[in-house]
Formats: structure tokens, C-alpha cells, sequence
């Protein structure tokens, strides 16, 4: 019992090797939240490199990330979230 309770806790001081991405962005006066993939996939045209047909022709979390930061967004994270919003219209 000793041994798994130190590699859990071995595990927490690593921290979380994935970690959770959000965007909380102003949908029409409403905040709303969603993934980075999923508003990647509602915003097609913001890509017109990707084809979105699948994981390979889809841009990654930090490609769709640093387009957020040009267009404004900023970014909040610990060791488990990463949450990227648009300050100014929140």
C-alpha cells in the first residue's frame, strides 16, 4: 500500500502531463466555453491550410492558440487547465 500512495503522490508534484485547453470567448453577449479543436472546427475559414477531413489535416492546440493571441485572446494556466479568452470583449 505504501508504494502505490508514493508513486500517486509522485505523480501529483509531476503534474499533469495533458493538460485540459478551454476558450471562453463573447458568443452575442453570452461567455461561452469550448475547446480549442472544437471552435478550430466552427471557425473552418480562419484555417484555409486545414481541410479538417482529419486528425492530421486539423491544426493543433498550439497552432489554434497562437492564432487566438494574434487576434487578441489571452491565456491563464496551472497544472492542469489552460484556458485562453478574449479579455477585451468578455
Amino acid at each position: 500500500m505504501t508504494k502505490m500512495k508514493n508513486k500517486e503522490e509522485k505523480e501529483k508534484l509531476k503534474g499533469r502531463k495533458n493538460k485540459k485547453h478551454f476558450i471562453l470567448f463573447n458568443n452575442g453577449g453570452v461567455i461561452s466555453a469550448t475547446t480549442p479543436k472544437d471552435w478550430a472546427r466552427a471557425n473552418q475559414n480562419k484555417f484555409p491550410k486545414h481541410t479538417f477531413s482529419d486528425a492530421d489535416n486539423t491544426p493543433t492546440v498550439a497552432e489554434i492558440e497562437n492564432l487566438l493571441f494574434s487576434h487578441g485572446f489571452s491565456i491563464i494556466k496551472n497544472k492542469e487547465i489552460v484556458i485562453t479568452y478574449n479579455y477585451k470583449t468578455i
